[in-house]
């Protein structure tokens, strides 16, 4: 019998419901491409990163509250995340005044793809917590439900997010530069995964002078967080700014697509640790 008590009927309803997403959100970057080009794609691109960026505040600040563990905490969480649509509407609006009908489309598929999300991510959070067909609220926000939050939000981090806004900084620096562009994008993004190699060889090296009583100091380890940091962020940053001092188009939206490539990158990584803490 199908019913969402079973886990494994759980996984396999979030990832169907992660497929047909994916599919709103990509209908939703080729309408906004369409009537914008590259910049109406990374400008739907970003108000997904925000709508999704306002979900995960959310989950890091409503939990802490003691009215989160009841049905009450789970309608809250989720009007939380449903308002993640405010930038699709009000892209719905600008398309409205301006009589263009392509350029609603892109909001309304952004609106969708926002309230399947939360809405299904919702709808597992209840079931996470019902036995035998019976709720146990107390248990809403706990170890289990953010567990599972934390496995629903994997999925599009690292499947779309990421690779999505890389492909994209990497596409736009072959417009701006060939393969000049290419090639520096390709380094700026290398930094990412490149500098957690240096990162975790350092702090493990540390760690193991400081239990073998060879050493004391964790210098080594934030410094070495702190260039990795640096040298993903701030060459992005620059590049932002220095698109926008010139009235290059082009390069800012590189620059914006570098950055939450780099954010989603780093979030991607938060997750994964906090799945794998006690494993």
């Amino acid at each position: 019998m199908f019913s969402l008590e079973n886990s494994f009927i759980r996984i396999l309803f979030a990832v169907i419901i992660q497929i047909v997403c994916l599919v709103t959100a990509i209908f939703g970057i080729v309408c906004a491409g369409e009537h914008g080009k590259w910049a109406g794609s990374i400008r739907f691109l970003s108000k997904l990163a925000i709508s999704f960026a306002w979900l995960v505040l959310g989950t890091v600040i409503l939990p802490r509250f003691s009215f989160c563990h009841s049905l009450w905490g789970l309608a809250v969480y989720t009007i939380w995340g449903i308002m993640g649509i405010v930038p699709f509407i009000l892209a719905l609006f600008r398309g409205q005044q301006k009589e263009d009908p392509s350029n609603r489309y892109d909001g309304i598929w952004g609106t969708i793809t926002v309230l399947l999300f939360c809405g299904a991510l919702a709808v597992l959070l209840y079931y996470q917590c019902v036995t035998n067909g019976r709720l146990i609220a107390d248990k809403l926000f706990l170890e289990e439900s953010l567990n599972a939050i934390c496995f629903f939000l994997t999925l599009p981090v690292i499947l779309f997010f990421t690779p999505i806004f890389a492909l994209s900084a990497l596409i736009l620096g072959a417009l701006r530069e060939k393969l000049s562009g290419v090639l520096k994008n390709l380094l700026l993004l290398a930094v990412g995964p490149v500098g957690f190699i240096i990162f975790t060889g350092t702090a493990l090296r540390q760690l193991g002078k400081i239990h073998s009583g060879q050493g004391d100091s964790i210098f080594s380890i934030f410094a070495t967080a702190v260039c990795w940091v640096i040298f993903m962020f701030v060459p992005y940053g620059f590049m932002l700014w220095h698109g926008k001092k010139e009235q290059d188009k082009m390069k800012i939206h590189n620059g914006i697509a570098g950055i939450w490539a780099v954010n989603f990158f780093m979030f991607g990584l938060f997750l994964l640790g906090y799945i794998c803490r006690v494993r």
